[in-house]
């Protein structure tokens, strides 16, 4: 009997499993996509999985601050949705959609003005100078396609992060799972069948998240009466003062360790 209160009965774990299992599931898949370009474009050659490997490298950063930041408006949205509090909801939707806009911009702009020096900052072996380069070519080619997807899957997120934090981690594991669907199908057409290399491999990492993008937006916004918290979300983006300062105060630290 004490051991059933200090952990819990059926009803908790089958909550908790409901829950925990397709956060578990999105989050795999999330990281699996992008290794997914590099096992594939490895057919192409050590250059190009090269490039692609390295600039996969900054785009894992890239997803971490993501994540950190809909986890510092995450925590307030959470507690939000416990007392019933859709306007709370909404507003810290809102406010994640600017943080996501925010650093999915900065991450563009940071990965256009200095992708030669970020990739380059790996290239360090003792190889030939002609491989060295063509890696730095593969690797640029296959950037600068890749930071079109990098604010739909920013904005994806906010969607996600929300739907997850108010008892729905369903519709994102689907979202997740389209994407990897996409992924696969579109490299291998654009990869092999194309001939399209690397650049292959980007467009279809971009089509994959413009689909998770897509997929989200539409079935969040048709089950409005579920999702209440999307009512009006885009009339405005005016925050309450408490909260800006209570996500910064609380979620920046969460951004930090990321």
């Amino acid at each position: 009997m004490v051991l059933k209160k200090l952990i819990g009965d059926r009803a908790f774990y089958r909550r908790v499993f409901a829950i925990s299992i397709p956060i578990i599931i999105q989050n795999a898949i999330t990281n699996f996509v992008s290794l997914l370009d590099n096992v594939m474009v490895g057919a192409l050659g050590t250059e190009a999985m090269s490039g692609v490997s390295i600039v996969n490298q900054f785009v894992f950063i890239f997803n971490l601050l993501i994540f950190g930041a809909m986890s510092a408006g995450g925590i307030f949205t959470a507690q939000y949705h416990g007392k019933g509090d859709v306007k709370g909801v909404r507003n810290t939707f809102r406010l994640k959609m600017i943080m996501a806009m925010l650093v999915g911009i900065i991450g563009v702009v940071v990965f256009v003005a200095f992708d030669d020096q970020l990739i380059s900052s790996f290239l360090h072996s003792g190889e030939s100078t002609g491989d060295l380069e063509l890696t730095l070519k593969y690797g640029k080619d296959y950037l600068a396609i890749f930071v079109i997807g990098m604010i739909p899957y920013a904005i994806s997120q906010a969607y996600a992060s929300t739907l997850r934090e108010t008892d729905d981690p369903v519709i994102p594991m689907f979202s997740s799972i389209i994407a990897l669907v996409c992924n696969c199908g579109l490299n291998y057409l654009l990869i092999f069948v194309c001939d399209m290399g690397v650049m292959g491999a980007a467009i279809a990492t971009v089509v994959s998240r413009c689909a998770e993008l897509i997929f989200v937006v539409i079935v969040t916004h048709a089950k409005s009466s579920r999702y209440k918290f999307i009512k009006g979300a885009y009339r405005s983006f005016a925050l309450p003062r408490n909260l800006i300062a209570n996500v910064t105060v609380r979620g920046l630290p969460l951004i930090f360790n990321e």
